[in-house]
């Protein structure tokens, strides 16, 4: 199944409460990161301020311009159970060709 036409939320931080929608083509160095009180290692990847289609993630777009590479985090939660399975997957990937 292609994945990369769907779209999902995500959020700047794992405790956030701000949501944007993006498209899964849009998600860039997919990687596994625990950020601090987090209870285990999340998903993460990076988007443009541009490629959002929905929502919004805080960021200043008028005190340099944009677009900007932004680090958000994609949690179960708002996903898909298949299409969290194959972000993940791919996450799983890139740690793998990392650690090569």
């Amino acid at each position: 199944m292609d994945f990369n036409n769907a779209r999902i939320f995500v959020e700047q931080t794992w405790d956030g409460w701000r949501l944007a929608e993006v498209r899964l083509a849009d998600l860039h160095d997919l990687h596994w990161r625990q950020p601090s009180g987090a209870p285990r290692a999340l998903l993460h990847a990076y988007i443009s301020c541009a490629s959002i289609v929905a929502g919004s993630l805080p960021h200043d777009c008028d005190r340099t311009g944009g677009p900007h590479r932004l680090l958000v985090c994609v949690l179960k939660k708002h996903c898909a159970p298949s299409i969290y399975a194959f972000v993940a997957q791919r996450a799983d990937a890139c740690s793998r060709a990392v650690a090569s």
